[in-house]
């Protein structure tokens, strides 16, 4: 099992499989965080933090619109084709 995990970086729509079995909201923004080219040069003072908290802090580096879904396809599947689901759910 796993999640699709759609997000945009300085407006440019990225799409990406994490492989889990659970997933929650906090979590789904960290993951798109560590996956995206953002360059952090300051740390949280807490992961653990509240949802607002590190949505808050993703989009002061660049990362917005985040969203994610229990996959439906494998994740050998073109990230054009996962883009346009993402962008279908909207």
């Amino acid at each position: 099992m796993g999640f699709t995990i759609c997000y945009a970086f300085q407006g440019q729509n990225r799409v990406f499989e994490l492989p889990a079995n659970h997933l929650t909201p906090h979590d789904a923004v960290c993951y798109a965080l560590f996956n995206s080219p953002a360059v952090i040069q300051e740390r949280p003072s807490r992961w653990e933090g509240s949802y607002s908290a590190i949505v808050e802090f993703a989009e002061r580096f660049g990362v917005t619109n985040v969203r994610w879904h229990q996959s439906i396809t494998h994740p050998h599947i073109q990230e054009v084709t996962e883009a346009r689901h993402c962008a279908t759910m909207e």
